[in-house]
């Protein structure tokens, strides 16, 4: 195994151009402790749901109990007359909003596209069927228990099997092309001596269950709406609700200073955010309406189930032939949400000239789903994963071995070059930390005692996005720097990173930089979705520290006997607060003296960066990465215990190695859940989630995780972005369930293709 590493490692050397990246500043780089920790901690963060306006009132939804049919009516006199409502709005007296569907990124991405409280037709359980507004919350509460909707009911459909004559194969997704083929796949399985694999792999519906409940405040001023929103798209909801209400977007202050938590399910717009809205333009009045632990499973969205059909072929060396990888996935009446499966892992993963990915969509009567951590890569890694290490026992092979041996130097799927890839180190590095050399490969061969011991590993791999955004700077006589943008810190540590960026930028101190976000006045930036947050507002912040330089050389040119003068503003750089000639830092000028130079209170400049640009559409980027991990089995009670985990990722720059292998390990153990664990079942008659709490939704806590490893390989990206970052969010979940099913696999020698992988499945 380590000499095929060595014999293709050479190969590295033609992943990107021979291009320094900058080297990292004072700040960039370092683990700094997050700058809003001590806010957190103490409880002076405020959320969205925290914001106190005055005169605020609580609104209530009343959701449906069916999951498909038609209101006949609504019954509200008892609730009306209970004690502190102040008003009950139902499709019969609100006005409609405009449609949600479709629209330019500013505009937002609505949850649903049909708006709330649009009409009687019920599309499934849970729908939003009236609000209840009262002074009080506990009022609130009580009066819409009190709310009789009566149904004319149809029969819904809930299962994929049922949903089978509504299949179609969509062109597009998010405007990408959907569907893949590259030779003859089906030839390449049925050649003679080719080695086969073929299994169906099936995951379940998942429920994001942030610590923070989603939520919104809204409030008018005449025609001018603001909302305290807990969302990962401030700019979104500003566009969202602009488009929603038939105002202008500047007529839509949205605020958001902090998430707790979000996985996707505040990325895009909700109903529960429009209601908000209706209700205080009703009633004249602020209005909170927070969704409920049980709403969440209903009113968010959800990581919706797959059947992954999956054919893999080989030659007896190992080299892959054929690879086909069919996806089946529902969605909702109220939008058409595609999890991407196989075009977001098996048509890129490995080096393979035949390969067919078939996507399928349904409909299920069935609230919608949405993205979740890592949408398509998540369920598609396991799928893959799952599904290789299953022809390496085939092979006889280590399933590291068959990895490299299927290494692709370019991606498979449109052929451009890797900006910059570094698996072969993820996995030489992993197998080193973790031992695997000391792995016995045949199945129930380790123990520990009594203990049956597993050992798995799996790829990961995730998108390196760069999206439109921009940033603010103004530099202040005092020396300090306010840097401004209206992105989204998750918890993540957006206010940490960027404030890192600033301080390198600018030359300064981070401790003089203040760095805000969450306000939809800032410059826009995008959603905090798709791991594009590094990559893209970091930029952003770079190409204004670029424009507030020029401000100040134009600025140090004007001084008589500058020690500037004669030199262009790319001849200079920001030192320790100063204006320098970067051929001899001696010779410059304090940023402060230019400051109150030029008779302003401040020097600002602000730059915009886009989506891409000429170098970037030459090249494939991705993070990757390795994970290994090692479970423990008891025979006699087969409850799994992920008991060590390694983990080796390429993000390009590290911005901040705390925050970012927090993120990693957030992933990983979100991946053990979601193999072990996750799994939101619904009651088959009505259509209503049966475990809507965080008593029946398990998910893993202190006591189900083992030691995890965190390490970081690679050199910054040389084509994504000047830092050469990419984001960290969501390549730790990407293959981290296929790494346990395949170590289940190892210890027991039950290969569980339906995941979650529960004691009765050991049985």
């Amino acid at each position: 195994m380590n000499a095929l590493i060595q014999e293709k490692a050479p190969s590295e050397s033609s992943e990107g151009p021979a291009k320094a990246a900058p080297a990292p500043g004072k700040s960039v780089g370092t683990p700094i402790d997050r700058v809003d920790g001590r806010l957190k901690i103490t409880g002076k963060a405020r959320y969205a749901a925290e914001f106190r306006p005055k005169g605020l009132v609580h609104c209530v939804a009343v959701q449906s109990t069916i999951a498909k049919g038609t209101i006949t009516s609504i019954d509200w006199a008892a609730a009306r007359s209970a004690p502190g409502v102040l008003a009950i709005l139902t499709h019969e007296n609100t006005p409609k909003l405009k449609t949600l569907k479709g629209g330019d990124p500013s505009s937002g991405h609505a949850g649903e596209d049909l708006p709330a409280l649009s009409g009687a037709e019920i599309h499934f359980a849970g729908q939003y069927v009236a609000l209840v507004v009262a002074e009080k919350l506990e009022q609130a509460r009580r009066a819409a228990a009190l709310v009789r909707v009566s149904y004319r009911e149809e029969k819904p459909v809930l299962q994929i099997a049922e949903a089978e004559p509504s299949a179609t194969y969509p062109k597009q997704n998010l405007g990408r092309e959907l569907q893949h083929k590259r030779g003859d796949a089906a030839a390449a399985l049925q050649a003679p001596g080719a080695v086969v694999h073929q299994a169906t792999y099936t995951t379940p519906v998942e429920t994001h269950n942030p610590m923070e409940l989603s939520a919104t405040i809204a409030e008018w001023q005449g025609k001018k709406l603001t909302v305290w929103d807990a969302t990962q798209a401030v700019i979104g909801s500003k566009g969202s609700l602009a488009k929603a209400f038939g105002i202008s977007k500047e007529d839509v202050h949205v605020i958001c200073p902090y998430v707790g938590g979000g996985f996707g399910c505040k990325g895009s717009q909700w109903p529960h955010t429009f209601a908000a809205a209706m209700a205080a333009s009703a009633v004249k009045r602020p209005v909170s309406l927070v969704v409920s632990r049980s709403q969440m499973f209903t009113s968010v969205g959800h990581r919706p189930p797959t059947i992954q059909k999956i054919a893999l072929a080989a030659d007896r060396s190992g080299k892959l032939t054929a690879i086909r990888h069919e996806s089946t996935s529902p969605t909702s009446p109220v939008t058409d949400y595609i999890e991407p499966c196989g075009k977001n892992s098996s048509a890129m993963l490995y080096a393979c000239e035949n390969a067919d990915i078939p996507q399928r969509l349904v409909r299920v009567n069935v609230a919608a789903p949405t993205f979740m951590r890592a949408p398509g890569e998540t369920p598609g890694c396991y799928a893959i994963e799952s599904a290789m290490d299953e022809l390496a026992v085939a092979l006889e092979m280590d399933p590291i071995e068959l990895r490299l041996q299927n290494y692709a130097d370019v991606n498979p799927s449109d052929g451009k070059p890797w900006s910059s890839k570094r698996l072969m180190e993820c996995y030489t590095m992993g197998t080193e930390r973790f031992g695997w050399k000391d792995r016995n490969p045949k199945p129930g061969s380790m123990r520990e005692g009594d203990l049956l011991v597993g050992w798995g590993m799996a790829t990961a791999v995730y998108p390196g996005y760069r999206w439109p955004a921009s940033a603010v700077i103004r530099w202040t006589p005092d020396g300090r720097a306010r840097v401004r943008a209206a992105t989204q810190d998750l918890g993540t540590g957006a206010y940490t990173v960027f404030t890192q960026v600033s301080a390198d930028a600018l030359g300064l101190p981070a401790d003089r930089i203040l760095f805000e976000l969450g306000d939809s006045e800032f410059p826009e930036a995008p959603v905090s979705g798709g791991s594009n947050s590094s990559a893209s507002v970091s930029e952003a912040i770079i190409q204004a520290a670029v424009e507030i330089k020029k401000k100040l050389a134009e600025i140090a040119a004007k001084g008589p006997g500058s020690a500037l003068s004669g030199l262009a503003p790319e001849q200079l750089v920001f030192s320790d607060g100063r204006l320098v000639a970067a051929s001899d830092p001696s010779r410059g000028v304090a940023v402060t003296d230019l400051i109150r130079q030029s008779g302003e209170e401040a020097v600002e400049a602000t730059a915009s960066v886009k989506l891409e640009d000429e170098k970037t559409r030459k090249f494939s980027i991705h993070s990757f990465g390795a994970h290994f991990c090692e479970v423990k089995i008891d025979p006699l009670l087969p409850r799994v215990q992920a008991t060590r985990w390694v983990s080796v990722m390429n993000i390009g720059r590290v911005l901040n190695p705390k925050t970012s292998r927090s993120q990693v390990l957030g992933g990983v153990t979100m991946g053990i859940g979601m193999a072990l664990m996750e799994h939101t079942v619904y009651d088959e008659r009505t259509g209503r989630p049966v475990t809507e709490n965080l008593a029946d939704y398990l998910v893993p806590v202190n006591a189900d995780i083992g030691s995890i490893e965190v390490h970081f390989v690679g050199e910054p990206d040389p084509v994504i972005n000047t830092l050469g970052c990419r984001g960290v969010g969501e390549i730790g979940i990407t293959g981290a369930a296929a790494a346990v099913a395949n170590a289940v696999y190892h210890a027991t020698g039950k290969r569980i293709r339906d995941l979650p992988i529960t004691p009765d499945k050991l049985l």
